[in-house]
């Protein structure tokens, strides 16, 4: 076993505290979107799963845990109770955890403690990466407080020009395509490793951008059913939206983005996000192209190097549902993946801007419903060759 998890633990663990503890108990509380719990469980979340995985499952100790498991269990609680659990705001109480979580890590490593969970430090790799997804959940957190919270202003927003979809030019040729994974990083959803016989497509060398979505806007895509699917058409009339989610208007017509910093101007050759995955559908058929499937996505990240490093910027919507590979097996516990095989969730692949590096490799699947606007979300186009 190694020190760098212990040191990475550390890291993620003092980065929690330092930032989150600078906000309000109120600010800890409040849920500031229905998809999305208060800042406080998260961090109350992190630290009893932690010490669940660590002294209940591996040492066989429940003494510390076994009266939590109805408050931080997610399945077990009501997104609109965790606000008032008494832990959640209690930074004494969470550095207390955390250190001993830490600690419990580096005495497990030294003695070479024997686990199924500990081979190849499985089960450190596995707290980092959920750690990573919570704290970047967190940040999407803030972005709602932000749209939720800012008020009103008469910012002045620099204007951008809109521009005409770069249609994809990436040329991959037909051929059979390694997918998933078997790092010790890897999800169960991404194993086996299998191959997957793909025909040629082409598929863009960079994400939407915010001036080509601008594009779709002004030719008022959201009043033209021809460019959306009959639910997609239904989702648009009910949600009224008519553009990103943090996008607003200034005085004048110009758009800018609400964000943590306020009132922003938009940054016209940026990755657009804030999309639903029916916003991200309508604009591919807008460009007379489609979404990839998520592995012709894998296919292409994994054979061009250099075309992984435009991902980052925003997760991108795939055309398929989230499904399980042949031989699935769940792993470390049912619910990470099983419940929601259910064809109702949606591929997005790549990475956000704030994804930890546990988490930013080509098989990695995300998956949410279609509808959801707050999870950083945009798109990169293809088409057939």
């Amino acid at each position: 076993m190694d020190d760098e998890i212990a040191d990475r633990l550390s890291t993620l663990h003092g980065r929690l505290i330092n930032q989150f503890s600078l906000y309000s108990e109120n600010d800890l509380r409040t849920q500031y979107h229905p998809d999305l719990s208060q800042l406080g469980w998260h961090l109350a979340h992190i630290a009893f799963i932690e010490q669940y995985w660590l002294r209940e499952v591996v040492l066989g100790d429940d003494s510390s845990t076994k009266d939590f498991h109805q408050y931080y269990f997610p399945e077990l609680i009501a997104r609109t109770e965790r606000g008032g659990l008494l832990d959640i705001a209690d930074f004494e109480r969470l550095q207390y955890h955390f250190s001993d979580a830490e600690k419990l890590w580096t005495e497990l490593s030294r003695i070479q403690y024997e686990h199924p969970l500990l081979k190849n430090d499985y089960l450190g790799w596995f707290l980092i990466q959920h750690a990573e997804q919570h704290y970047e959940i967190m940040h999407m957190v803030l972005h709602q407080r932000a749209i939720n919270t800012v008020p009103e202003t008469r910012y002045t927003a620099g204007q951008f020009n809109a521009l005409d979809p770069a249609l994809p030019a990436l040329f991959i040729a037909e051929g059979e395509y390694e997918m998933g994974s078997d790092d010790v990083l890897a999800c169960d959803n991404e194993q086996p490793v299998h191959v997957a016989t793909l025909p040629a497509f082409l598929i863009a060398e960079k994400p939407v951008t915010n001036a080509e979505y601008l594009g779709f806007m002004q030719q008022d895509a959201y009043q033209r059913p021809e460019f959306w699917s009959d639910q997609g058409w239904q989702w648009k009339l009910q949600s009224r939206s008519i553009a990103p989610d943090h996008w607003r208007q200034d005085g004048r017509g110009n758009w800018y983005s609400l964000s943590l910093d306020g009132p922003t101007d938009i940054k016209a050759n940026e990755a657009v996000f804030g999309l639903s995955w029916y916003e991200a559908d309508a604009f591919a058929r807008y460009a007379a192209c489609r979404l990839p499937h998520e592995f012709e996505w894998e296919a292409a990240m994994k054979a061009d190097s250099m075309l992984l490093k435009s991902t980052g910027q925003a997760w991108e919507w795939c055309a398929n549902t989230f499904f399980p590979y042949t031989g699935f097996q769940a792993f470390p516990y049912e619910r990470y993946s099983t419940p929601w095989f259910d064809n109702k969730h949606y591929m997005l692949k790549g990475a956000g801007p704030m994804t930890g590096n546990s988490v930013r490799q080509p098989s990695f699947r995300n998956f949410y419903n279609p509808d959801k606007r707050h999870i950083f979300a945009g798109l990169r186009l293809a088409c057939g060759s």
